[in-house]
């Protein structure tokens, strides 16, 4: 290479003073680097051309682009970014994409967002240093595991073909990425199960998903539910099967249909800190798991099954970024070769997932997310952890685990709050911020029910809301209303211009819970609701006596009951709206 003029890598200047010339370059040079394509092939070395974003040529003895960015690849490696199938960001954007991109996860789901949100959070993401972010519309059976919480505004139910057809046009006009349906009930071995999805809704989801191009995966635990959804025909199964030892029948016809296989086994890892909270009879059922799941987990790799990549981090401490990585190392654990682990995360979660055309390995045309590292990780699986730089669309986002840039807050900033927030006028059913409304139900099965219906009021022209709650047998029973300040309660509002709530409400007579979400945390009130209509003026005084909620980063207002079980209330509500 002495014609060619050496640039270092910013993990070697570790200098701000590079960042501008490898942010604004359209051109990286890979020289002479040791090249694991996660194609099948054997490691070799080669040049490597990126150019907008793709990776244009791959060869020995390339000419080098005027302007590009050299990177000396002596004594480094360069595999592709790794893509984490099952993830729950239950932290902030930004903090779980700078986790992610720390240990070279380019590419990661999103299991916990509701299709209102998946707008505004792509637009946010565009202003963070984040990894590609893949959306996944929730699905479940009533009384399914992943329905135990929220509404159906964040997981839709489905019992039949003709409730599957209904919830994917619905999800038309939110475009997910992908599905996921919480099809197995099986509840780790628990006294109490949930439901099961039935075959024909998960096959009819399956087809109808297939029409958009939405790969569907599925959580899945037991050998009959890992039956019911090879048959279906999904992507991945993105949990492990540990209930008991496979059956002959399914590895085969998992291989047969294509079905990957991404155990999350990092959150079932028994990590020391879960010891410390579990029982003996629990740590010994967890252990029995854990048997079952590196039985079938072998047995699968035997049969030919495709391996992918998933942690379920975000849920149980499973820490987001290191539990990617891990999860290779279980594999190997478990019985994978490290080559297997490696493909496993990188082609083999793109294949997965329906994007193996556009990344997932090292090939012309191919988007340029990539890891530099020291060693070689196909052959010893730990050895990623090793990470020199890592890219993204041809861009570095981090140097010596550190992120090339500032990344950007944890918190989008707040957008001025408007006066009505819901007159319950408009004909799409939606609020005056143009915000799903939203029902506010208890925390696990059974769950409360609620009906609520926008109806005229005194007048034609003057629609009010009615709201049936029929609260649930169960400890603490409570239901309500919840408006969004935004879509998905995402952006904060600030309604500091303000001075408090206000609305009118008829209703049963009782104590109802008005309460302030904020991203600072949530203050609630409780208020006396008589018989007739009676308007309600909340100054936001008495809501800072918590000093919890934060008025310039809202979220959401709701209006809740809580009582007795099997207690039946009614309410009416109009012009919900902030006061000056």
């Amino acid at each position: 290479m002495n014609n060619k003029l050496k640039c270092l890598l910013l993990s070697a200047l570790a200098l701000p003073v590079a960042m501008p010339t490898m942010a604004d370059s359209k051109s990286v040079f890979l020289d002479n680097i040791t090249v694991f394509d996660s194609t099948g092939k054997d490691a070799y070395v080669s040049d490597v051309l990126i150019k907008d974003g793709r990776f244009f040529a791959i060869e020995k003895q390339l000419s080098v682009p005027e302007n590009a960015i050299i990177v000396d690849g002596k004594n480094l490696s360069v595999v592709a970014g790794l893509t984490d199938v099952h993830t729950h960001w239950t932290a902030s954007r930004s903090e779980v994409s700078t986790a992610m991109l720390k240990h070279g996860v380019t590419t990661v789901t999103d299991f916990h967002s509701s299709p209102d949100s998946y707008a505004p959070k792509r637009t946010w993401h565009e202003q963070l240093i984040s990894p590609h972010v893949v959306y996944a519309a929730r699905i479940a059976p009533p009384g399914g595991h992943g329905a135990d919480w929220a509404d159906e505004r964040m997981t839709r139910l489905v019992a039949s073909i003709e409730e599957a057809q209904s919830v994917l046009t619905y999800l038309d006009e939110y475009q997910p990425d992908m599905i996921k349906v919480f099809a197995d009930g099986w509840r780790y071995g628990r006294s109490k199960e949930d439901t099961n999805i039935s075959p024909d809704a998960l096959t009819e989801i399956v087809n109808q998903s297939a029409k958009r191009n939405w790969p569907v995966v599925t959580h899945t635990v037991t050998v009959d539910g890992g039956m019911l959804a090879a048959k279906a025909g999904v992507s991945a199964i993105v949990h492990a099967i540990q209930n008991e030892p496979t059956n002959t029948e399914l590895p085969k016809l998992m291989a047969e249909n294509n079905v990957y296989y991404a155990p999350t086994l990092a959150v079932y890892e028994l990590r020391p800190d879960k010891l410390t909270r579990y029982s003996k009879q629990q740590i010994a059922a967890a252990t029995l798991r854990q048997q079952y799941s590196q039985n079938n987990f072998t047995t699968f790799v035997d049969a030919g099954v495709h391996l992918a990549l998933g942690t379920d981090s975000g849920i149980g401490n499973t820490p987001f970024g290191e539990s990617s990585v891990h999860e290779m190392e279980l594999m190997v654990n478990f019985g994978a070769t490290d080559k297997q682990a490696l493909i496993a995360g990188t082609r083999g979660s793109a294949e997965a997932l329906g994007f193996d055309n556009d990344r997932g390995s090292i090939a012309i045309g191919k988007r340029a997310d990539f890891v530099l590292l020291k060693g070689k990780p196909w052959e010893n699986i730990s050895e990623y952890r090793n990470i020199d730089a890592v890219f993204v669309d041809g861009k570095q986002v981090v140097a010596q685990n550190r992120l090339v840039g500032e990344q950007g807050p944890d918190i989008p900033p707040a957008v001025p709050a408007t006066e009505n927030i819901d007159d319950f006028e408009r004909t799409d059913g939606k609020t005056q911020y143009g915000t799903l409304r939203k029902t506010n139900i208890d925390y696990g099965f059974p769950r409360s029910q609620i009906l609520t219906l926008t109806k005229p009021g005194t007048s034609p022209s003057n629609n009010i809301l009615n709201v049936s709650i029929a609260l649930e047998n169960k400890k603490e029973p409570k239901a309500g209303v919840l408006f969004p300040l935004s879509d998905g309660s995402f952006y904060p509002v600030d309604a500091s211009k303000f001075k408090g709530l206000s609305f009118s409400m008829n209703g049963k007579p009782s104590t109802y819970t008005i309460t302030l979400d904020s991203y600072a945390g949530k203050s609630s009130i409780d208020v006396d609701i008589e018989s007739g209509w009676q308007t309600l003026n909340l100054p936001f005084s008495r809501f800072l006596s918590e000093n919890k909620v934060d008025i310039t980063k809202l979220k959401s207002v709701s209006i809740d009951v809580s009582g007795e079980a099997e207690q039946v209330f009614w309410l009416e509500l109009d012009d919900v709206k902030f006061t000056r």
